[in-house]
């Protein structure tokens, strides 16, 4: 049974449901990702330098934004590395994107890429300090790349969401959603204990960060309502329009003179309850020039 053809009650969503939105973030995130791997094309691999994390950036807190760019770059001497995360999140991002709506979904991949980000800028120091005693370059110097660590959450977000749908593993075997990322997390631990005997460079911790963070939004129903990135387009009109009411002066001249009747009147109030004597210079000055203003106003009457 391939993925379109799962029967599904009417009180249940399909996850295959076309999204209406047509700024779907799965789109724009694709978009993103393949724009930056031709941008490091053009420049020979040199954003990897720039914005791959590593356990370096873990003792230069101003690279810790590499927490999250690392997650925009591919590999571009190997295209399935990018083809393979694209077409992942293309296929299981869409129903969690319905899910969870453009923007939850938007802020879940990004904080996933950064929980994947953390660990793998903190996974080289504590297997470099393990096995030589001290932070060693050779092993914290080299840059982590790549969406699988956000792909793995949403995958893990889709078999939580719909564990019972049937995907094609290998585009073959049709297998349970719960069972297709139980066998990937198992695959991911394995090979981060180094149990298959090979060196690999896939960053299998990032992988299961990726793994441990989708599964707990469920398990903890987590929501990150409170990041609205449309806030910031609402806080930057707001300082806009402040900025622009601060250049308007206007010039108002009987407000000076109502806040010295105010004053007078306040002084005035005081030398009946306690005297002239308990004047302050200051209140001298006012009620003088306030007596002076009234007299000039009066001769001009």
């Amino acid at each position: 049974m391939g993925l379109n053809e799962r029967d599904y009650s009417r009180s249940e969503r399909t996850p295959w449901d076309r999204i209406e939105n047509p700024l779907s973030m799965i789109k724009v995130l694709i978009g993103i990702n393949v724009a930056v791997f031709l941008v490091d094309i053009v420049l020979g691999d040199q954003l990897i330098q720039w914005f791959g994390v590593s356990g370096q950036s873990l003792l230069r807190p101003w690279l810790w934004f590499q927490t999250l760019t690392y997650g925009f770059l591919h590999n571009t001497e190997d295209i399935l590395h990018i083809l393979f995360n694209m077409f992942l999140l293309f296929v299981f991002g869409r129903p969690v994107e319905q899910r969870l709506g453009g923007q939850e979904f938007l802020r879940f991949y990004l904080i996933a890429v950064i929980a994947g980000g953390i660990v793998g800028m903190l996974y080289p120091c504590a297997i470099s300090l393990f096995h030589t005693g001290q932070l060693s370059p050779e092993i914290i110097g080299v840059p982590t790349i790549g969406a699988s660590g956000a792909v793995i959450a949403v995958m893990v977000l889709f078999a939580c969401y719909f564990p019972h749908q049937e995907v094609l593993f290998m585009f073959v075997f049709p297998v349970k959603a719960w069972v297709l990322a139980t066998v990937l997390v198992l695959f991911d631990l394995i090979s981060a204990f180094g149990l298959f005997g090979s060196a690999s460079s896939t960053a299998f911790e990032v992988h299961l960060a990726g793994a441990l963070f989708g599964f707990l939004y469920h398990r903890l129903q987590w929501s990150f309502h409170w990041l609205d990135f449309r806030r910031f387009g609402d806080f930057k009109d707001e300082m806009r329009l402040k900025s622009r009411r601060a250049k308007l002066k206007l010039h108002d001249p009987d407000k000076k003179i109502r806040a010295e009747a105010e004053d007078a009147d306040r002084i005035l109030a005081k030398i009946h309850e306690s005297g002239e004597s308990s004047l302050t210079s200051s209140e001298r000055k006012t009620l003088e020039r306030y007596s002076r203003r009234q007299r000039q106003k009066r001769e001009l009457d």
